[in-house]
């Protein structure tokens, strides 16, 4: 069968059909991606067509025969199933005579997959859609239930290449993940891989250096869920250079908390401190709310009055204002009328509430006890003083 050029109406027959190519869907650097039809049952279904004519590199036809033989192995609606894989040579190329084997052509592959309908999120962030809150929910819902399935996989089967232009959302708002042609299928080692492979501002730090992981992956569609909501692309996000990572709630003002919970955890830019499974990310968007803290009843003080450690110290600078007082009126105003040991005994007069000032103003925690208990202190040794040492004197 030749296949130069893919073109409306071309016929293509693999080993389980027959496929009449309708109109493209997209191009890239090595193949191209056309819808088409069975021709058994008239069923829509997408083929991606890869030319080895157009390689310049062995790499990409090594990533197409592992997404053919990976998406061959997976079973979920999310996932468009493989329905054919096949080779065809193609006949000479133009200006070659019949049977100049020199001028044959590279053979071109075919990967014929489900058709997803439905539109892409870059599609719907180019219509100007927006994503409402129980939209946004289910579509995270989704992706992470497709994202728990591959990282279940024995090795776990890594996307890589998650992006809005990647993401298919179906009438139903039911999402798709499509366009498996970057997966890995093992971990590398700490020697990482010598190819980086996604889409420029979805790609985390450790996939740069080969060295993706399922973590990865979670990232990516943190990254794509904050596009679709806030409609901005990747390096048009408020960014916190300190903590190098988008600030989420400038980003996309007023998500509901589980929803920021999960994408903020999801673009934590060390691959550590991101959640290491879709299952840790499910629990973040379900983690219940913590309660409001309540508001703590502040007491408004009045002008005229003053909080309890100011009337204290007031009531420490009285007392020790008034012993003070005292003891002046004594030795000035009676020193002539009491013989000396009638001064001393009267003492008390004056040393009880100076020590009681002194013990209020210092007792921080018990001012009032504290004021006793240094006023009886000081009466006791006041008697001690009197009958003990004074006699003496």
């Amino acid at each position: 069968m030749s296949l130069r050029e893919p073109a409306e109406g071309a016929e293509l027959e693999g080993p389980r059909g027959r496929y009449r190519l309708s109109r493209r869907l997209g191009a890239g650097g090595f193949g191209e991606t056309w819808l088409a039809h069975r021709e058994a049952d008239g069923r829509p279904v997408a083929i991606k067509i890869l030319s080895l004519a157009r390689l310049t590199e062995w790499k990409a036809l090594e990533l197409f025969e592992r997404e053919a033989r990976v998406l061959a192995e997976l079973d979920h609606p999310a996932i468009p199933a493989v329905h054919d894989y096949f080779s065809a040579g193609v006949g000479p190329a133009a200006g070659a005579g019949e049977g100049e084997g020199a001028g044959d052509e590279p053979p071109t592959w075919f990967l014929v997959q489900d058709y997803v309908e439905g539109r892409s999120l870059r599609q719907l962030i180019v219509d100007r859609g927006r994503l409402d809150a129980a939209g946004a929910e289910r579509l995270l819902r989704d992706l992470l239930d497709v994202l728990a399935y591959l990282h279940s996989r024995h090795p776990p089967v890594i996307h890589r290449d998650i992006h809005p232009g990647n993401v298919i959302v179906g009438a139903d708002g039911r999402a798709s993940l499509v366009d498996f042609g970057a997966i890995q299928d093992r971990l590398r080692g700490d020697k990482g891989g010598s190819t980086t492979i996604g889409t420029f501002g979805f790609v985390p730090m450790e996939q740069l250096v080969g060295k993706a992981r399922p973590a990865s992956d979670l990232y990516a569609l943190g990254m794509t869920m904050l596009v679709a909501l806030s409609h901005r692309e990747p390096e048009e996000l408020p960014y916190d250079e300190g903590a190098s990572k988008v600030r989420v709630d400038e980003a996309v003002p007023g998500l509901a908390p589980g929803i920021r919970r999960a994408i903020s955890g999801m673009v934590e830019p060390l691959v550590g401190q991101r959640p290491q499974s879709a299952a840790e990310a499910l629990a973040l968007l379900d983690r219940p709310a913590l309660p409001a803290p309540r508001e703590a009843k502040t007491r408004v003080v009045a002008p005229a009055e003053a909080p309890p450690s100011a009337i204290w110290r007031t009531i420490g600078a009285l007392a020790i204002g008034g012993g003070l007082l005292a003891a002046g009126a004594i030795y000035i105003l009676f020193f002539d009328a009491f013989s000396e040991t009638e001064l001393v005994r009267i003492s008390i007069l004056w040393v009880a509430p100076v020590a009681f000032g002194f013990g209020v103003r210092w007792g921080e925690r018990s001012p009032l006890a504290t004021g006793f208990l240094w006023s009886g202190v000081a009466v006791f040794l006041l008697i001690l003083f009197i009958y003990g040492i004074f006699p003496s004197l």
